[in-house]
């Protein structure tokens, strides 16, 4: 019995490493300025469409300045647990970043993306696996909002 018990958690914790899922081939921008829509399900926060109320969240303000802006944003992403895996300057102004952040027990990966313009910093908080996620890009959302008005 205890070697059973013992395979089975063996077994269940190999299968909960691939937790992480692919990286989404759809990251990035569309039409070179806006970040794409969350799905239709409860595990996403996204700053762009205020007609999609149920994943909206206000955009922060950006910063004097550009430099500063991302300085501060990459800071807050850092500070939330966050890792930056890319940046990309956008033309004629302002940064697009991609950002991951993992749960400490099941190693969920999920992806934070990021677009600075001129006046306001959009952010996109998605899980990459699973139709829920408890609020957790919800509160991440927050706590990045939070670390950025400090």
């Amino acid at each position: 019995m205890r070697i059973s018990t013992s395979l089975s958690l063996i077994l269940l914790s190999s299968s909960l490493m691939g937790c992480a899922g692919q990286m989404p081939s759809d990251l990035g921008l569309l039409d070179g300025s806006e970040l794409r829509p969350c799905p239709d399900k409860p595990n996403c926060v996204q700053t762009y469409d205020s007609i999609d109320i149920s994943h909206f969240e206000l955009p922060l303000k950006a910063k004097q300045d550009e430099k500063q802006t991302k300085s501060a944003i990459t800071a807050a992403i850092n500070e939330t647990g966050g890792k930056i895996i890319s940046e990309t300057p956008l033309a004629p102004s302002g940064y697009y970043l991609h950002a991951e952040y993992q749960s400490d027990w099941l190693k969920f990966v999920d992806d934070v993306e990021v677009v600075i313009n001129d006046e306001f910093i959009h952010i996109r908080s998605a899980s990459r696996l699973g139709h829920s996620d408890f609020g957790v890009n919800a509160d991440r959302f927050d706590k990045i909002k939070a670390a950025y008005q400090k």
